[in-house]
């Protein structure tokens, strides 16, 4: 088959039509700029592609979801919860953030500075994670006769204070999350509690939400979802006491909850408001189907009413996931990869109409999956509201947000990672600056701890467009959050418009610096706008691109297309400094045959692809292309000259822990620690790991090894200038790694 530019146009050049300019794979011209309101920004598609019907069967997605008709009006509405009234509906969810480091009875600069960045850039409420039990170690079946634990919880007015302070200041509230101990579900845990044992942890909760009232705290959250305590109290699977706290009926199951509920009322105030975090509905995703004792939407609904009825003021809904607990709070990983929505990462899909009794909204690439179950919860509740997660971000789905509060199917948006990109998106949405939010791209790097441990990481957490998130106050930065000015304002000259090039213009320009960036394509972007024709529109590559070519108008950045710098190029820009973002370089290897033709990622598209391809490389580039390969219907093998474990290394973990089961479910054979031989007419050679010979047959091999550096350019400056080389050019690894250099680069001139 031959996957034309003609057919692939929609996927190439999409970037560049949103930008105005010609597209990034080489000979495609723009389209017309569309307005935002009716082509969505980052809307890309192989437009006439061949994509297999099994692709395409399940979950079938409305690529229409991210419109803006710049109408936010519903999410600026005031809401009522309890005692307090929130400015807007757009709340910081209560997610880990890897900065909690008190230094004795003392919150660490990086903690406070994190939580009020929020409070500052405009969400109404901010939950704090649930940081205290780091301290604190509950265990339900210790008792509390020494009274340490009593005495430990005595020290939160004084340890929290200043963080509800923070966020005080800028006119939002506090909240905390009360989470009481994970289990999994072969414990015995809640079956072996004594009523004293139950009685115990019921005190020690209300005790908690007492000191953190004192702390200043809003809202207090009771954390009855995943594997929690709480929840496993109110599943007969987990629950099988035969007592008033047994699972039999609705009145027993959400006793302690209940009991909980009414006891922070009594303590703290009838009017001091309670979250309750639950799931809404749960699936065996480990094996499709097969979930009897599993929670339906309508048992849910039925706890939520005993919990209403207690007092509870509002909800906070997941989708409930055990395999895969991330899912629970980042559902859009399952639509990860490309053409794959529904991946389970038990190498099954799951179908969004059948599965978690059809009341998910999965056509939107995991955006808003909840949405059909907080609007059953609304028809059920007398006066509660109701928000869930999912991946609900206003700034990549504006209209979808904005009409789900308005029709009343939620009530307010509880978000992290969108915010953790860009703190300030709440200001910029009502201020009208949609376009100058920076984009989450769902790339999942801030979870890296904790994952399955044949796709673990080095542990690592960072934002893959947010450089200074989990890197403030550390080695790299130590000046924190803040963006200092320059020292002395130089002449900043930036070769590359990729994502280092961009954002390294971006900073240095901040900071005051007079900078230009030059790119020898018509169009900024660089790999981020190959990537994104063969990953697709999931991660927001075309969003991310609009938005760092925003900032270089909005930062006063000179930018010079069409211009391939050279040192005489240089030589007459006359800059202080040079910071050199080309690009890494590839490598070839093979010489096609008669019968076997070889293509690199560049030449891939337009190239005659046969039904079967060997892609001999196994980094990030070369698995996204074996998913565009798979959607094409082609038969793929993998050779891989390093390890199983750094497969698709520059993902993150989670992307890997759903994507590599699906190749291998489609019947992708990765050949690991294999040595790649030569091409004859019926194929790769390659030698095994064991030692044995074999040919792989094909008709097409893609050369996709890991990039190489390239500095050509910056070699032949030598000396002559300040010089910096980043991203790609300098030491290839990914987009993440990228901005990274760029950001640091560009606070250190």
């Amino acid at each position: 088959m031959d996957i034309t530019r003609r057919n692939f146009i929609g996927a190439a050049a999409a970037t560049a039509a949103a930008l105005g300019s010609a597209a990034a794979l080489g000979g495609l011209t723009g389209c017309t700029p569309q307005p935002e309101a009716s082509k969505p920004a980052g809307d890309a598609k192989a437009e006439g592609a061949d994509v297999s019907a099994n692709a395409t069967a399940l979950n079938p997605q409305d690529e229409g979801y991210t419109t803006n008709t710049t109408d936010f009006s519903a999410l600026f509405e005031p809401l009522p919860m309890g005692a307090i009234t929130l400015k807007n509906r757009i709340v910081k969810s209560p997610a880990g953030s890897d900065t909690w480091a008190p230094e004795g009875d003392t919150l660490n600069d990086n903690f406070l500075d994190y939580y009020e960045n929020f409070a500052k850039g405009g969400a109404s409420l901010v939950f704090v994670e649930s940081s205290i039990s780091k301290l604190m170690a509950v265990k339900p079946l210790e008792q509390a006769a020494t009274g340490w634990l009593l005495d430990d919880m005595s020290k939160i007015p004084q340890l929290m204070a200043p963080v509800t302070e923070r966020i005080h200041k800028h006119d939002a509230y506090a909240g905390f999350q009360i989470g009481v101990g994970m289990l999994t579900e072969d414990t015995t845990v809640i079956n072996d509690m004594t009523p004293e044992n139950i009685a115990w942890l019921k005190d020690l909760i209300i005790e908690m939400s007492v000191q953190l009232k004192a702390a200043g705290f809003d809202v207090v959250e009771l954390h009855c979802a995943a594997t929690q305590i709480l929840k496993y109290m109110t599943v007969a699977r987990t629950n099988k006491r035969t007592d008033e706290y047994g699972a039999d009926t609705v009145e027993n199951r959400t006793r302690f909850i209940c009991e909980t509920i009414q006891g922070i009322k009594e303590a703290c105030g009838q009017d001091y408001p309670v979250q309750i975090l639950m799931d809404a509905v749960e699936e065996n995703d480990a094996s499709l189907g097969n979930s009897d004792g599993f929670l339906s939407l309508e048992e849910s609904i039925a706890d939520a009413l005993a919990f209403e009825a207690a007092g509870a003021d509002t909800f906070y809904l997941r989708l409930s996931v055990p395999g895969r607990h991330i899912a629970q709070f980042a559902p859009d990983l399952m639509f990860t990869g490309y053409q794959c929505e529904g991946a389970t990462g038990f190498g099954t899909r799951a179908d969004f109409s059948q599965h978690f009794g059809g009341i998910a909204t999965g056509q939107y690439s995991g955006c808003g999956l909840l949405l059909g179950a907080t609007a059953a919860f609304k028809k059920s509740l007398k006066k509660a509201s109701v928000s869930c997660a999912g991946y609900m971000d206003p700034r990549t789905a504006p209209d979808l947000m904005n009409n789900a509060v308005a029709q009343g199917e939620i009530d307010y948006l509880m978000i992290t990672r969108p915010l953790t990109v860009d703190p300030e998106l709440p200001n910029k949405l009502q201020e009208g600056r949609h376009d100058e939010i920076a984009p989450c791209c769902r790339c999942m790097h801030c979870h890296a701890k904790g994952g399955p441990a044949e796709y673990a990481s080095d542990g690592k957490e960072y934002c893959r467009v947010n450089a200074v998130t989990q890197r403030a106050y550390t080695e790299e930065m130590p000046e924190g959050y803040a963006l200092l000015p320059a020292e002395q304002p130089k002449k900043v000259m930036v070769v590359g418009g990729g994502p280092a090039g961009m954002e390294a213009a971006r900073v240095a320009a901040q900071r005051e610096h007079e900078v230009s960036l030059y790119e020898k394509k018509s169009s900024l972007g660089g790999l981020v706008s190959t990537a994104r024709a063969f990953k697709g529109d999931h991660e927001r590559l075309g969003d991310l691109v609009q938005y760092l070519s925003r900032q270089q108008e909005v930062n006063g950045v000179e930018v010079v297309l069409d211009t391939e710098v050279t040192a005489d190029v240089v030589s007459q820009a006359t800059p202080d400094v040079v910071v050199v973002a080309v690009g890494g370089a590839r490598e070839t290897h093979l010489e096609a045959t008669g019968s076997v033709n070889v293509v690199s990622v560049d030449t891939l598209v337009g190239s005659d692809i046969g039904e079967s391809v060997v892609i001999c490389g196994a980094g990030a580039q070369a698995i996204d292309c074996a998913l565009f390969l798979l959607a094409q219907g082609k038969k793929v093998q993998m050779v891989h000259e390093g390890a199983k474990e750094i497969i698709d290394k520059e993902q993150s973990m989670w992307v890997r822990a759903f994507v590599i089961p699906h190749l291998y479910s489609q019947g992708v054979k990765i050949w690991n620690n294999a040595k790649i031989g030569s091409l004859t007419d019926e194929g790769l050679s390659i030698t095994l790991s064991t030692g044995e010979e074999k040919t792989l047959g094909c008709q097409t091999v893609l050369e996709c090894y890991d990039m190489m550096p390239n500095t050509q350019l910056a070699d032949e400056l030598g000396s002559a200038y300040e010089v910096h080389t980043i991203g790609d050019c300098d030491t290839p690894f990914d987009i993440a790694q990228a901005i990274k250099m760029g950001n640091l680069t560009a606070r250190a001139i």
